[in-house]
């Protein structure tokens, strides 16, 4: 686990992500959707690949582009 977590982590790095704020989604996917942590993890980094985290931080924290 902690390698996919370390793939997360490089993944936040290279693309200036909060860690904690990924830390957060994890944690909702497990917590409240009762995913593992293997499959919380995996499907934050698919988030990257798929684009949905960049389109999240263009629009910014108000919802309005930045």
């Amino acid at each position: 686990m902690s390698e996919l977590r370390e793939k997360l982590y490089k993944i936040c790095e290279e693309t200036e992500t909060s860690k904690e704020g990924m830390e957060k989604l994890v944690d909702y996917y497990i917590k409240s959707l009762g995913w593992s942590e293997e499959k919380a993890v995996e499907y934050a980094i698919s988030l990257f690949h798929k684009g949905t985290i960049r389109k999240i931080k263009f629009l910014g924290k108000d919802g309005k582009e930045l």
